[in-house]
């Protein structure tokens, strides 16, 4: 019920963010993803286990009610002879037993319940940040399922544009059939490459619609088909990755935030084992019945008690404690260098998308300038193509040149937004 809420706050902080017409965009998605799925739940489990084991903990500060009992018979007991005439001792029972009801209250016990506590928060702590990166892999899940819907979107509007232009072209064509001017074949040439643009759209519609189904399950809500995605914001790109600055923008990653909450877990850990030398202090009481009771000498059934303090104090543990927090230092050297290990590999993928923005940027201004040049070239094909000075098949390919040009400025335009996005993702932040 609370995650169906958060999700439902989420979806309203856009108005409208998944029904038809409304303007999809990538944080949005991005957030709703996070938020519907279903490891998300694992926060408060983990919450709870957490919570429960800590409870646990905190019992060992409670008193300890133990109930003992034991029965034996013993072939022989203790007969005293002094050798004095008159005197006797009873005879003591070989059958014995005992039932005691045994208490002890820990007094101190070396800060052991509150470094173990310290201890399992700690790993509560580097759990839900394992959740978190989880939960951050799904950023890039959405990046390439939005920016895929897009893509398709934008070549079946040039796909819708084409079919329209050769279905006019089309007509004109049968008409001049019809009336002696044309060939048939020239009828024929405009309606292969009107049915194969037909074809190529219905490819990008079937395309599109895969990728926001896809959108559709990692938001958790149906993304109607008719929704318009929209590219998020141009952002001005950070300094390279071997300036110390972008460096420490990679540290925004949850993978880090991860490692140092194991680090700390590791010298929770170290903390609890360096009580293990150190001494206790107990209350006991035990109140029983037993034959013989504490009176060994009474023949008959005694009821008995006792209480006092008790020291636990071991000084030699032949080190363990001290190689136990070696080997935790040991394993927190090894996190540091699993943390170098990202990092440079974070600034790997750094450098990889700064190159392909400064690439992809130089491609635009070209890609726009060859559109031009290619929609000029069709403008004069189409006069002539009107005129009768050149035939069918050199306008279809002037047409085509123009549409081939424009797949390829909108493919480089959403592979720009895409690698700028991912180029964020990489540093953990949000477009």
């Amino acid at each position: 019920m609370i995650r169906t809420s958060v999700i439902a706050l989420a979806l309203l902080a856009v108005p409208g963010a998944l029904r038809a017409q409304d303007t999809l965009r990538l944080s949005a998605m991005q957030e709703a993803a996070i938020q519907s799925d279903p490891r998300g739940q694992q926060r408060e489990l983990l919450r709870s286990a957490t919570d429960l084991r800590q409870a646990v903990i905190g019992s060992d500060r409670l008193p300890r009610l133990t109930l003992n009992g034991w029965a034996s018979h013993q072939s022989d007991v203790t007969q005293p002879e002094f050798g004095t005439p008159g005197v006797t001792f009873p005879e003591f029972p070989k059958d014995r037993w005992q039932t005691t009801l045994d208490v002890e209250q820990p007094l101190y016990d070396a800060g052991d319940v509150s470094r173990r506590k310290a201890v399992e928060q700690a790993r509560h702590a580097e759990s839900e940040a394992g959740v978190n990166v989880a939960l951050y892999e799904l950023r890039s899940e959405v990046n390439s399922a939005f920016y895929s819907a897009f893509l398709f979107d934008q070549r079946t509007h040039e796909f819708d544009a084409l079919v329209v232009d050769l279905d006019a072209r089309l007509a004109a064509v049968r008409a001049r059939v019809d009336a002696g001017t044309a060939l048939g074949r020239d009828a024929a040439e405009i309606e292969a490459e009107l049915v194969r643009a037909q074809l190529r759209r219905d490819e990008a519609r079937a395309s599109r619609r895969a990728a926001l189904a896809i959108l559709s399950d990692l938001v958790g809500t149906p993304v109607d088909t008719a929704a318009v995605l929209t590219l998020p914001a141009e952002t001005p790109e950070l300094a390279a990755p071997s300036n110390p600055a972008a460096l420490a923008a990679l540290r925004q990653r949850p993978e880090f935030e991860q490692l140092r909450l194991s680090r700390m877990r590791l010298d929770r850990e170290a903390e609890a084992t360096s009580v293990e030398n150190r001494p206790r202090i107990f209350a006991f009481g035990q109140a029983g019945v037993g034959l013989p009771g504490l009176d060994q000498f009474k023949r008959s059934t005694d009821a008995f008690w006792q209480a006092g303090l008790r020291l636990e104090w071991r000084p030699w543990t032949w080190r363990s404690a001290g190689r136990t927090s070696e080997a935790l230092r040991v394993e927190q050297d090894v996190l540091a260098t699993e943390e170098a290990a990202l990092g440079r590999q974070l600034a790997r993928a750094v450098a990889t998308d700064l190159e392909d923005i400064a690439r992809l940027k130089a491609t635009l201004a070209d890609d726009e300038r060859i559109v031009a040049l290619r929609t000029e070239v069709e403008r004069q094909a189409r006069a002539q193509y009107d005129e009768g000075t050149i035939t069918t098949p050199e306008y279809v390919e002037a047409r085509t040149d123009v549409l081939e040009a424009r797949l390829e400025l909108d493919r480089h335009r959403v592979e720009l937004a895409q690698a700028r996005s991912r180029y964020l993702t990489t540093l953990g932040l949000t477009p």
